[in-house]
């Protein structure tokens, strides 16, 4: 009974999880100031908009570190960027408010990377990959090329994809639970 009760995970991490599943908003402050954010769950067009963000900033830097510090002065607000469209998190408050929100908090506010720290860490919690990694080793078997594949081939093509899955969620959520019950044997 004794070790049962170790296994169980602690009401932070139940409520932490139950948090995610039902897309709580959390209130995240930043540090050095009385204001508080909300952050809800990644909408499509956010997560297309940070994509956006990224795709142009790795598009200014070239692979040498002096390339980098350059991107650091030609981008010095690229935080506060990522952490406006997170909390604007929505098509028509990231057409119409973050433009202006961004440059407020950067120029105006003067808010620096640490401050939006919390803030883009919080966010990453509130990415929904965990479903989408489900849905996509689900999904698989309805592909022509599997049913093309041998049952070995099959399999070991499954078990990649699910590591795959695995490993990248475990990086974005804190859903350690799910993951550990979410595994090959579980799809057969």
């Amino acid at each position: 009974m004794h070790n049962f009760m170790q296994m169980q995970p602690n009401s932070s991490a139940r409520k932490e999880y139950d948090d995610i599943v039902n897309d709580t908003p959390t209130l995240v402050h930043i540090p050095g100031t009385k204001k508080k954010v909300k952050l809800t769950g990644m909408k499509p067009y956010t997560i297309e908009r940070l994509t956006m963000l990224w795709s142009e900033r790795e598009m200014s830097i070239t692979k040498d570190a002096p390339a980098t510090l350059k991107s650091l002065c030609r981008e010095p607000y690229f935080s506060v960027k990522e952490a406006c469209l997170m909390v604007s998190n929505s098509y028509l408050k990231i057409i119409f408010i973050y433009p202006v929100k961004w440059r407020i908090w950067a120029y105006l506010k003067g808010y620096t990377e640490d401050q939006m720290t919390p803030i883009i860490m919080e966010g990453k919690k509130k990415l929904p990959l965990m479903g989408h990694w489900q849905n996509m080793a689900f999904s698989v078997d309805m592909r022509t090329d599997w049913m093309k594949m041998t049952a070995k081939e099959a399999e070991q093509y499954r078990a990649e994809l699910l590591s795959a899955a695995n490993q990248l969620s475990s990086r974005s959520t804190p859903a350690t639970e799910e993951r550990k019950a979410f595994s090959v044997g579980s799809l057969k």
